[in-house]
């Protein structure tokens, strides 16, 4: 193996961070300093395939965030091929970083961590998310400052499972939505404004509500819940045959999963303005 160009203690991060990554992900396609695609900016230390789908890089470094994948990041992102990142470092670099400052930009950018200690042993300390599927936290909570605490509280959840997997994540998200949609109708037939809103399904919920007199001026976030529904609802279920497919997939999960942030605020107002509550039921 090479490494040669790497200071004593880097190599054996490197030679133990190779080891740990082929136990954990196998060595399907491994090729060690040579690039992904001339279309990206980075040369990794090395990356392999866990799946056909898939590409695992790394680099070795003895700085924490290292400045090449601040720069690569856009092309990962744009890349043709779901691609995810691990930073492998000693172990008392991760451990000088007292106020996790790094850390945490690192979490951010979806980028996973593995420490090597000084007798060779690797711990993973951060699980990577594939690049451009990532949905930073700090994202999420500015996208939900709008919402209630509860509200806020199923997407949270619902984004642990996207980070892991993003179609089942996805859909977890979709449900809150049909969920703010069925109380509407609930609350709506209390309230007397109509009958029979609730259906089977939620878009046909959403077009009889769409007909309330009292949601005219709200026919907007209506509108949007409708067409969340009608393209993103089975998106999770579409089969990835190739790369393309897979990061095509990806890429519609993740602007679904915001999207339905969005929609759930405009009908968390809608209910607010009519003087319905807002609240979902289990």
């Amino acid at each position: 193996m090479s490494f040669d160009n790497f200071t004593p203690r880097l190599k054996q991060v490197a030679e133990s961070g190779l080891t740990f990554c082929k136990n954990h992900f196998g060595r399907n396609g491994l090729r060690v300093e040579l690039e992904i695609d001339q279309r990206i900016a980075w040369k990794p230390t090395f990356y392999l395939r866990p799946t056909r789908s898939l590409i695992l890089a790394a680099e070795v470094d003895e700085v924490l965030y290292p400045r090449i994948l601040k720069i690569a990041a856009h092309d990962i992102r744009n890349y043709s091929h779901p691609v995810q990142v691990l930073v492998i470092c000693p172990l008392e670099v991760y451990l000088a970083d007292q106020r996790q400052t790094s850390v945490r930009q690192l979490r951010r950018d979806g980028f996973g961590i593995v420490t090597v200690d000084d007798q060779g042993a690797a711990i993973q300390q951060a699980a990577c998310v594939t690049v451009a599927q990532n949905i930073s936290e700090d994202q999420l909570e500015s996208e939900m400052r709008e919402l209630t605490s509860k509200l806020k509280v199923r997407f949270r959840s619902a984004l642990k499972t996207y980070q892991v997997k993003e179609g089942q994540g996805l859909q977890e998200a979709g449900q809150i939505v049909e969920a703010i949609v069925n109380s509407i109708a609930k609350q709506s037939v209390k309230r007397g404004f109509g009958t029979s809103l609730l259906k089977n399904a939620a878009a046909n919920t959403i077009d009889a509500l769409y007909q309330v007199n009292e949601f005219k001026d709200h026919r907007a976030a209506l509108g949007g819940a409708r067409s969340f529904v009608k393209r993103f609802r089975n998106v999770s279920s579409h089969p990835s045959k190739k790369p393309a497919d897979a990061i095509d997939k990806i890429r519609k999960c993740r602007t679904g999963f915001l999207e339905s942030v969005e929609i759930a605020a405009g009908l968390q107002a809608a209910m607010k303005a009519t003087g319905l509550v807002t609240q979902i039921y289990d």
